[in-house]
Order: C-alpha cells, then sequence, then structure tokens
C-alpha cells in the first residue's frame, strides 16, 4: 500500500490534500478507539497544499507516537507532567527520515505514561481501545499507533520498542511489528532506557514493514550504538531453519499455543525445516532487563521527583523498584545480557531464527492490567516473550498466527541472527502468503482514498 499510494502522489494521481482529508475524517469517525490524541489539521493541511510530491512517502498521512519528538509540537510522552510543553525544538530521527521523504505529520498516537506498561492508557488521555474488541487492549505501549494501523486510520504511524512495545502491539492488533537489530536506527535524542529502545516499523503487510524500515535505517549522530545502513541486510529472505520454542517464560494458554503449533506446522508443510529446543532464556532474562530499565527511568525521571505521585501507578512501581536497585546489581545484569546474547548468537547461526508466541496469555482488558497467569501457572513475568531480544540486541518480527479466544489476534515472533534482519522478515513474509491475514480489524478498511 505504502508504494502505490506514494507512486501516485508523486505521478500526480493522488493529491496530498485528498489523504491528509481522508486520515482525518476516518480519525473523527473512530474515537472511540482513543487512539489519536492530538490532530494537526490545519498544519497538516498547509503542508498537504503546498507538497513537491517527491519522496519515498509522497505526500502520505503520518501519525507519530506520542514518545517521538516532533518539531514545534509537544511530546507529552503520556505524561501529565509534559502536558503543557516544552515544545519540541527537534524531530525524532525516524519523524525526521519519513518527513524528508514526504510524509505529513497529521498527530499523535497514545501511549502508556513513558512507554511503561503493555497496555496503553494514561491519566493525561486515558485508553486506548483495541478494533478488534473494543473491550480488549491493543497492547503497549505502541498500542494508540497499532489501533490507528489496525482500523485503517492512517497507513503510516510511528512504534517503538524498549521491551516489546512494538512486537506486543502487532500481536494484539493483527499487524506485522518490526523491532530492528539495536543500532541499526540510529536515536538521535537517547530514550530513556538507553541501550533497549529503539524505533521499529509496523503495518498491515510485510511489504508496508519493509517499506517504511527502509526509509528509516540508518546511523545517527550522537548515537553510539548506531550501525551504517550497509551493516544490516533488510532484504527478506526465507530462512533455512527455525527453531521453535514454546515460550521464554514458564507457560502459555492453550489459545495461544494451539495457533503457534499451527503455525509451525504450516511452516514445516512449506518445506522449512522445524527443530523443537530448550529455551536459551529465562525469567533471568526478565529481571535483569527489569534492573537496568527501571533503574535507568529512575535516572531519567530524578529531577521531577518532587512531582513522582502525579505519576500513573505503573510507573510508580517500576520506580520504586528502580531506586532500590544498586551498582552491583546493575552491572550484574549488564553481565548476564553478556551470557543470555552468547547462547542466542550460537543458536542463531547462518540462515536460522527462533521462534516463540509473542504474548504468552491472551489479550488483556483495555484498562488493565496485565495478567499475572499464562498457562497453568502463576507467573508475574508471563504475558510476553519479548523483552529477551531487547536484552540481546537481535531483530524481531511479530506476525499474525491466528485469533485468541477472545476473537482477538494474537502473535509469532521471529527472532534473526543480529543485523540480518531480513530474515525475520523473510520468515514473515513467508507465512503472509502460507497463511494470510485480514488487513485490517473487522467492520475496519484499509487506508485509501474513499
Amino acid at each position: 500500500m505504502l508504494a502505490e499510494l506514494a507512486s501516485k502522489v508523486r505521478s500526480g494521481e493522488i493529491d496530498p490534500v485528498d489523504l491528509v482529508n481522508e486520515s482525518l475524517k476516518r480519525i473523527e469517525a473512530s474515537k472511540e478507539l482513543n487512539a489519536v490524541v492530538a490532530i494537526y489539521a490545519e498544519e497538516a493541511l498547509a503542508i498537504a497544499k503546498s507538497h513537491s510530491r517527491t519522496g519515498a512517502v509522497a505526500g502520505l498521512p503520518l501519525l507519530v507516537k506520542d514518545m517521538a519528538r516532533v518539531k514545534g509540537h509537544v511530546t507529552a510522552a503520556g505524561s501529565r507532567l509534559y502536558a503543557d510543553g516544552p515544545v519540541d525544538e527537534v524531530d525524532d530521527t525516524v519523524v525526521e527520515r519519513l518527513r524528508a521523504e514526504g510524509a505529513i505529520v497529521i498527530g499523535r498516537t497514545n501511549s502508556p505514561e513513558f512507554g511503561a506498561t503493555a497496555y496503553t492508557s494514561n491519566l493525561l488521555f486515558g485508553t486506548t481501545r483495541n478494533p478488534w474488541n473494543t473491550e480488549k487492549s491493543p497492547g503497549g505501549s505502541s498500542g494508540g499507533s497499532a489501533a490507528a494501523l489496525a482500523a485503517g486510520l492512517s497507513p503510516l504511524a510511528t512504534t517503538s520498542d524498549g521491551g516489546g512495545s512494538v512486537r506486543g502491539p502487532a500481536s494484539c492488533s493483527g499487524l506485522v511489528g518490526y523491532k530492528p537489530s539495536m543500532g541499526a536506527i540510529g536515536r538521535n535524542v537517547l530514550p530513556r532506557w538507553i541501550e533497549f529502545s529503539t524505533q521499529g516499523a509496523s503495518g498491515s503487510t510485510v511489504a508496508d514493514v519493509w517499506y517504511e524500515a527502509g526509509v528509516t535505517l540508518g546511523a545517527a549522530r550522537g548515537d553510539f550504538l548506531s550501525v551504517p545502513r550497509t551493516g544490516v541486510d533488510l532484504a527478506p529472505q526465507t530462512p533455512k531453519r527455525v527453531l521453535a520454542v514454546r515460550t521464554f517464560r514458564t507457560d502459555v494458554d492453550p489459545d495461544i499455543e494451539a495457533n503457534f503449533e499451527k503455525t509451525l506446522d504450516a511452516i514445516a508443510a512449506s518445506g522449512t525445516e522445524v527443530v523443537r529446543i530448550d529455551s536459551p532464556s529465562n525469567n533471568d532474562t526478565f529481571w535483569g532487563w527489569f534492573t537496568i530499565s527501571t533503574a535507568e527511568l529512575v535516572q531519567s525521571l530524578r529531577h521531577e521527583e518532587h512531582r513522582w505521585d502525579q505519576l500513573n501507578d505503573y510507573v510508580q512501581s517500576q520506580l520504586t523498584f528502580g531506586q532500590r536497585v544498586t551498582i552491583d546489581q546493575y552491572i550484574a545484569a549488564q553481565r548476564l545480557r553478556h551470557e543470555v546474547s552468547a547462547r542466542f548468537d550460537d543458536l542463531l547461526v547462518g540462515d536460522t531464527v527462533l521462534v516463540t508466541p509473542t504474548c504468552n496469555a491472551r489479550v488483556w482488558p483495555a484498562e488493565g492490567p496485565l495478567p499475572t497467569r499464562a498457562g497453568n501457572t502463576d507467573d508475574i513475568v508471563g504475558a510476553m516473550n519479548t523483552v529477551d531480544s531487547n536484552f540481546t540486541g537481535h531483530p524481531a518480527v511479530s506476525a499474525p498466527m491466528g485469533l485468541d479466544d477472545n476473537g482477538v489476534p494474537c502473535g509469532f515472533q521471529i527472532i534473526a541472527p543480529r543485523f540480518r534482519d531480513g530474515l525475520a522478515l523473510g520468515l514473515a513474509a513467508h507465512l503472509e502468503n502460507i497463511q494470510p491475514w485480514p488487513l485490517v480489524a473487522p467492520g475496519f478498511t484499509p487506508f485509501a482514498l474513499s
């Protein structure tokens, strides 16, 4: 869709003004989802009217997650602390690159406060609802963008991932969600979780995700983790071997596992080798990730300590934990990263990927909380299998694999060798061919001019 729409803008067949108006109309008609929390209609239409009609995403309306900076606007990060500013002085790298290629920012999508949980609800903007089932969450922290894409509200919406915030919402919303190798998308402003958080790409099809990533990948000034665009193999390629892991945690809900097994059977029947292995990760990985991320969250908000009582409960609880982290615990968690990363590297050799369910638990309520149980086990870290690849830096993609017992999508996570991101995208594209999924939630239509 992205390539076709942009091509029609460049050729003059479609007017960017019509695309912006179409997106604004769809957003207004789907206000009950609360996916979009700020609209820049006047500015977007002015840009559309004078658009040069050039660029890879020429004239395409762009929604920006309320954690990425947009020059001239406020990034509240879902927090009452920043509802009134300050106004951004720069674009985040992904916004800058998409705008340079012709995208038109039309507004903001909702996020949990500071992206700190996996459901999209905050005290500033309220709760975002899943277009597949409005009682359920579209996941988090990119839940606003995921809901917007799953409802066809815009062709482009930014997503980011520090612990699963691209892949969880993609899983819950029936999308493809791509978290690149750490460093593949350079950052001009460091996030609160310094070595975990990266921008990603989400969409209804692998082709759209690959197309968006082709615009946004590349090193950035000052980002000591970023790598040149040529250092990442993005071209989709079907892997020769798939290593299947039931879960990185303790257990998985039966409806999720049934979809996972069905998808593995489809892959094997298509001629790709599937090998079942023991998990290279466990709950220790989660606690290592949580130790580092909460300590860094505390440091990033230390100057606001006098206002912590205004924060959402889920942020306050993480700050309480993070304040107790010692320097020894922080460094021990960093050393654990090396051990876990080495285990993944040893498995992911050649044209091999590792797969799990993206989430172990079926989708949770829109207002939260996250489930504390998956399968037959009470496990406070059991909801998702996503933090592990943030911990190690490997690329990962979530692709749809069916519906859970609530009639809401669930995702199939594909982890590839470091900097061979195209292997994860390639298996997702293969799944799209052998096990197609709907482009949008029931009752909605893919983005196009009506």
